[in-house]
């Protein structure tokens, strides 16, 4: 403990005029801690303001009323300022040019009582309505179920507001793609985007159906938007066919029930080719095996052999790392190996869900696995057809049509003995012309391709399909008869083994949201 001291002189007066005694010194003694504190004599202080924020003010606008308000019907002035109730938000200032105002409080249109977070201070307390209309039946909803003006909505479009009776708050709900409405957890419910219609329930628990988990809303103030959908008749000159059996908004569905699906998968593997090696995939009966690059070239299919029924590929030796105009490849390299399985669609669901009548030979992936819809043709095949000849064939305007012109030849091909032989892997669907230039020479033209060959009555015909290094038609030099001379022409059609089919595409209207899209159509057959 510190000990203090305090030291006072101490006087003793006495009487007649004798001196003063000398002063006595007394000692004080204080415990603890002694603070001591001194200030210059000059010193001077400057005023200090602090501010403090109001607290929001209530009004009780109507203290003997039970009824609750109509929203957007209230008006009141106070402290020299009106304002104005604008779906339960209150607005003072505001302007009679714009219609803008300053959003200063809100107003309970239950209980009658406006909270002002900004208002101008030391105003007297008289508050002077000027409207203020009341009701007292249908002011709340806890079930909703309306109809949009139009059909059908844009797929997660539609979008609800609402504010709740008991504390004025707003509540926006959102739909789904799946059409489920949902929103800050006491808005549920669904709607049919077909019909336009709408069903909400306001509850924190849409399961209790005592009521007990109900929240009202002010069903006067619930506002919604949504996007209609509508369809314009397209130009037939502009599509190219008849649009009558198009569906009006250009939409075709994809997947039907009993439609054809191909449900397919493409694993990728990095690879290093080493010569000779055999690489034996996870699963067999692959539909396509192919090798790329790091830029999506394909590498020679020289460079390498496929078993797709046993899935494996292996290697050539040597391997060289080239495309199939032997340019080099850019490493690394990948393999890309694709299984796929053809089966019937049971089922569709309005929520993307497709069902199929077999089982998947493989167990594929979900978040990687495709499906395909099949346009099928049944059993087709390639075939030549109307054949015939003319004396003359005209250079300037070729007679493509599928009667002659003019008189026929004397001279004839024997096609009881050698008919043309054509195939389903080789064949397009195409009209063509033998012009002979000599008696024994003739040209090979395509009504599309052009002159694609030259021909001899001595050596069968076979020009090749670059699309799949196999002849468009064989005709057998052992069928040509005699007597043919420069300027003849036999003409023919052939088809090839692919059934017609309109490709149609449907862009909507509006700003592009995608650099690139593209689809990718594939021909499938069970027979070459």
């Amino acid at each position: 403990m510190a000990t203090y001291g305090r030291l006072a002189p101490r006087t003793r007066s006495t009487g007649g005029g004798g001196s003063n005694p000398p002063a006595e010194l007394k000692q004080e003694i204080f415990g603890g801690t002694l603070m001591v504190r001194a200030q210059a004599a000059g010193t001077t202080y400057e005023p200090q303001t602090d501010s403090v924020g109001a607290p929001p003010l209530e009004i009780d606008l109507l203290p003997h009323v039970a009824d609750p308000i109509v929203p957007g019907s209230l008006i009141f002035q106070w402290g020299g300022e009106t304002y104005i109730d604008r779906s339960g938000v209150l607005f003072r200032a505001v302007s009679t040019s714009t219609n803008a105002g300053t959003a200063v409080g809100a107003v309970d249109y239950a209980t009658g009582i406006a909270t002002l977070q900004s208002y101008p201070g030391g105003q007297a307390g008289v508050v002077n309505r000027l409207a203020a209309l009341t009701e007292n039946g249908g002011f709340s909803t806890t079930r909703l179920t309306f109809r949009t003006p139009g059909a059908p909505l844009r797929p997660a479009s539609l979008q609800v507001t609402v504010i709740r009776a008991d504390n004025s708050s707003i509540v926006t709900g959102t739909a789904d793609l799946n059409g489920n409405i949902t929103g800050s957890g006491i808005i549920h419910g669904e709607v049919d985007i077909q019909s336009g219609i709408v069903r909400l329930v306001f509850s924190t628990n849409p399961d209790d159906l005592t009521g007990a988990s109900d929240v009202p809303v002010i069903a006067l103030l619930v506002t919604y938007n949504a996007v209609v959908q509508t369809s314009m008749p397209m130009s037939a000159d502009l599509l190219g066919l008849d649009p009558v059996r198009l569906p009006a908004d250009g939409r075709v569905p994809i997947y039907r029930e009993g439609d054809v699906l191909v449900i397919h998968h493409t694993a990728e593997h990095a690879v290093v080719p080493v010569a000779g090696q055999t690489i034996t995939f996870d699963r067999a009966y692959q539909a396509d095996i192919e090798v790329i690059d790091s830029n999506g070239v394909a590498m020679s299919s020289a460079q390498y052999n496929t078993d797709r029924k046993l899935g494996t590929l292996t290697w050539a030796d040597p391997v060289l790392l080239v495309d199939a105009e032997d340019n080099m490849l850019t490493p690394p390299l990948t393999i890309r190996e694709r299984v796929e399985h053809m089966t019937v669609c049971t089922e569709v669901q309005i929520t993307g869900a497709i069902s199929f009548g077999s089982p998947l030979p493989w167990d594929l992936p979900a978040d990687e696995t495709r499906v395909s819809s099949a346009v099928t043709w049944g059993d087709l095949q390639a075939r030549v057809y109307r054949w015939f000849t003319q004396q003359t064939w005209s250079q300037g305007a070729p007679n493509w049509s599928d009667t002659p012109i003019g008189n026929a030849t004397t001279a004839q091909y024997n096609q009881l003995n050698y008919p043309i032989e054509i195939t389903n892997m080789g064949a397009i669907a195409g009209k063509w012309a033998l012009v002979f230039t000599s008696p024994t020479s003739f040209n090979v033209v395509e009504q599309q391709l052009g002159v694609i060959a030259t021909g001899s009555t001595s050596t069968d015909c076979s020009p090749i399909n670059p699309a799949t290094s196999v002849p468009y038609f064989v005709i057998r030099a052992a069928g040509w008869g005699t007597g043919w001379a420069s300027g003849n022409a036999v003409r023919f059609n052939t088809d090839a083994c692919l059934g017609p089919m309109w490709v149609v595409r449907t862009v909507i209207s509006g700003q592009g949201t995608v650099d690139d899209d593209k689809m990718n159509l594939q021909i499938r057959g069970d027979a070459g």
